[in-house]
């Protein structure tokens, strides 16, 4: 038996990961601000393989006991394997440094970037000694190599997310532990997510018409597709510790 621990599963590619890896027979917790119509209808369509938690992960002094909890639970379930897929993220605040908001930089380095580090910390660690292999994934995004107008908090917070992975993908090698640790850039999906960008004003956001014709254009992929590419790599490939892997590679 496998399980896996989902963030950001309320819509997106959160919930169509979640998704994919209960039809593919994993038992998954998923983890969310909320709970919606359709994270509800996942539940009860998913014969008890899904499952929800809430949890704004912005909080980050919650994370840890909240972990510590979901590690007791899949340590009593005594998996093969659990997968964990850091998604829950936020583009914004999208403006200039020396325009942007103090708590609304704050909250997105906690949410992008101290949750996922805190989240594979503790789970390593209270997991260590059950005979699971942990396989996490953390998405990332091509704002983490690429300078872009107005994203200097979320490149900031994914170009960290890499570092993170590439450090402790290292460290699992150099340990020769069966545990795996990567990076996923998920490329540009039709999600609420851009739909947030092209909201964006001009002066803070100086792309925004090349955002627009992403979606005009048909440019931007259907979350369900990027979700398979996904579940594919991580369930069916042979992971190489420390890799940023691209959707563009794998599609």
């Amino acid at each position: 038996m496998e399980m896996a621990l989902v963030t950001g599963v309320s819509k997106g590619l959160g919930f169509e990961v979640s998704k994919a890896l209960a039809e593919q027979g994993k038992e998954v917790i998923g983890l969310s601000r909320s709970i919606n119509e359709q994270v509800r209808n996942l539940i009860a369509k998913s014969d008890g393989r899904f499952s929800h938690e809430c949890i704004d992960l912005s909080h980050v002094e919650e994370i840890e006991p909240f972990i510590k909890k979901i590690c007791r639970q899949i340590a009593a379930r005594k998996p093969q394997k659990v997968y964990v897929v850091n998604n829950a993220s936020t583009v914004e605040p999208i403006e200039r440094v020396g325009f942007l908001d103090n708590s609304a930089i704050q909250r997105a380095v906690h949410l992008n970037l101290l949750a996922p580090m805190l989240i594979n910390n503790t789970l390593l660690n209270e997991l260590k000694n059950e005979a699971i292999e942990v396989v996490i994934v953390n998405v990332t995004s091509g704002a983490a190599e690429r300078p872009i107008h107005g994203w200097s908090v979320y490149g900031a917070t994914k170009a960290a997310v890499n570092m993170h992975t590439k450090v402790a993908g290292l460290e699992q090698e150099q340990t020769e532990a069966s545990h795996k640790m990567i990076a996923f850039s998920p490329g540009i999906m039709d999600t609420d997510m851009q739909g947030r960008i092209r909201d964006s004003e001009k002066e803070a956001f100086t792309d925004i018409d090349q955002f627009k014709r992403f979606k005009t254009s048909g440019a931007l992929r259907n979350p369900v597709e990027v979700a398979h590419a996904l579940v594919h790599l991580i369930l069916d490939e042979q992971l190489v510790n420390g890799t940023v892997y691209y959707v563009d590679e794998l599609i």
